[in-house]
């Protein structure tokens, strides 16, 4: 696969993922549901994680001698943002814990399906770009990408994210287990904190060296 066919995937899924985004967002702020909420700002966050990737990949074709660097670097930036995006997630999360507020359950639900439909699209219209890392056709040493990993692990976090949010509506629907929502939105905020905390290391070691 060339770069062009590479770039072309990835902007189709960043477009996908805007419109759902919008949705989960908006619908979780009308349905007062944390981990709705929480999905589209995860969700949000992989839109700017694929921008840099696809930016990166525009670069690298240019300038192929520093290609490590540049995905590195790609990879670093994603994961700051990611930190800050997790941070408030988790904030919020506690606020609506201590601060509960009614869910309108069946849209919550119906828009979180949505999402996960979407982020499984997502992730096999990627898996085959997965494998190719970004790399310029004529460069045939084999790196690791962090900066296209990144993306593409950070999509399968959001459909496991995706998961877990309908789990806890669902629950709170039939179970009256309404404290799950923002435990989920807890649990969530901190594995993005997590896979951010990783990336910020394994991207810094390869910048100073």
């Amino acid at each position: 696969m060339d770069n062009t066919t590479l770039k072309n995937k990835t902007l189709s899924v960043i477009l996908v993922t805007i419109v759902t985004m919008f949705l989960e967002i908006g619908y979780g702020i009308i349905s007062h549901s944390m981990a709705l909420t929480a999905d589209g700002f995860h969700m949000a966050t992989h839109v700017l994680a694929l921008s840099i990737t696809y930016m990166v990949c525009h670069i690298v074709t240019k300038c192929t001698d520093k290609e490590e660097k540049i995905n590195a670097l790609g990879g670093y930036t994603s994961a700051i943002f990611l930190g800050l995006t997790s941070v408030g997630i988790i904030y919020e999360s506690v606020e609506r814990l201590f601060n509960p507020k009614n869910i309108s359950f069946d849209e919550a639900i119906s828009v979180s399906i949505i999402g996960l439909i979407v982020n499984v699209v997502c992730v096999l219209i990627m898996t085959d770009s997965h494998h190719h890392q970004c790399h310029n056709h004529h460069h045939h040493e084999h790196k690791e990408n962090l900066n296209f990993k990144a993306a593409y692990l950070h999509i399968l976090a959001d459909a496991l994210t995706s998961l877990t949010a309908i789990f806890a509506l669902l629950c709170g629907k039939y179970f009256g287990f309404v404290f799950l929502d923002p435990l989920i939105g807890i649990v969530g905020g901190l594995i993005i904190l997590k896979w951010a905390t990783n990336l910020t290391k394994d991207s810094f070691n390869i910048l100073i060296n």
